[in-house]
């Protein structure tokens, strides 16, 4: 052999001058450690020269896989249908086929899609599971334990929230409403919730965050508009602006509740609830992507109007 390793009969090796043993996992953690021992024990055989003896390396590869693979057997719970959902989630994210990933794994075709069938107890072998999780670049645990299409943090959750606003806005699933501002004229509940003010013909008018104290004046870039589809009895409201003296655009989204005066129907008072500013620091990643809705609700406002069933009839038709 070209590597030193001892006690061999336990299970202990060197390699590069670090010390290693074969890992029999018991929980997940482990189980990542056993296939990077095993990740090891490959480069160490690929390491050896044509005339030197492999069977040492190649034993305590198989040792290490045979270690792995009691303890995937060992798990009665293992959600094959979530791996499944996952791989193609990954392989739709990135416009992989299943075919193509499977040539570019060195796994038989087909090999994926006959696990995904329902009601098989075929599970997928504990190493292709391995090597996806490293080709997605993908923790191997969230691989086959979290739901990967559902956000894992506070910027993924907001982003898809977005993208799904603009999808169902294309669709016209959703409609939003001017309150104008700037193109057009401010909305009573503007003046009345105290958001906007104007003051004058010729000045921008001045936007007023209801929870937060700006240093200068903030104003307002465009007109603001508003959505009664995503919250019983709240609107969606989204405030274009800048900072005076800065040509840089950000977005507030809120939710809004109006609270009629029950002494005077023409009086109400407004609840407001924040979702995110993209001034904030830990949301500025999200500009481009609330700038993206906001140019969508824009140009579908000045189109043409038309009712959902003449909508779909007409698409229906062009199919």
């Amino acid at each position: 052999m070209s590597r030193q390793y001892d006690e061999y009969m336990e299970g202990k090796f060197e390699s590069r001058g670090e010390q290693y043993e074969i890992v029999e996992p018991t929980n997940i953690e482990e189980l990542m450690k056993a296939f990077e021992t095993k990740d090891v024990i490959e480069y160490e055989l690929s390491c050896l020269m044509h005339d030197e003896d492999s069977s040492g390396w190649s034993e305590l590869l198989q040792e290490q896989e045979d270690a792995i693979q009691e303890y995937y057997s060992s798990i009665p719970d293992f959600d094959n249908s979530l791996l499944i959902r996952n791989i193609n989630y990954l392989a739709k994210k990135y416009s992989i086929r299943i075919g193509d990933l499977e040539k570019m794994l060195g796994i038989s075709a087909g090999y994926i899609s006959r696990t995904a069938k329902e009601g098989t107890a075929k599970k997928m072998s504990i190493d292709v599971v391995w090597k996806i999780a490293r080709f997605f670049q993908t923790d191997l645990r969230d691989l086959v334990d979290r739901d990967l299409e559902m956000p894992s943090d506070e910027n993924e959750l907001l982003c898809r929230f977005i993208q799904k606003l603009r999808q169902q806005t294309e669709e016209h699933k959703i409609t939003w409403k001017c309150l104008g501002g700037v193109m057009f004229e401010s909305d009573r509940v503007l003046e009345e919730s105290g958001l906007i003010t104007d003051e004058g013909v010729d000045t921008d008018a001045i936007y007023h965050p209801h929870d937060q104290k700006a240093e200068g004046k903030l104003l307002l870039t465009d007109d603001v508009v508003a959505c009664e589809d995503i919250r019983e009895d709240m609107s969606l409201v989204i405030v274009p602006y800048h900072m005076e003296k800065s040509g840089n655009t950000y977005y507030d989204f809120f939710f809004m509740e109006e609270i009629p005066d029950r002494g005077d129907p023409e009086l109400a008072s407004y609840n407001f609830e924040k979702i995110f500013r993209t001034v904030d620091v830990p949301f500025g990643g999200l500009a481009s992507y609330a700038e993206s809705l906001y140019l969508t609700i824009r140009n579908q406002e000045f189109s043409a109007d038309m009712s959902s069933d003449v909508r779909k009839f007409i698409t229906d038709y062009l199919k």
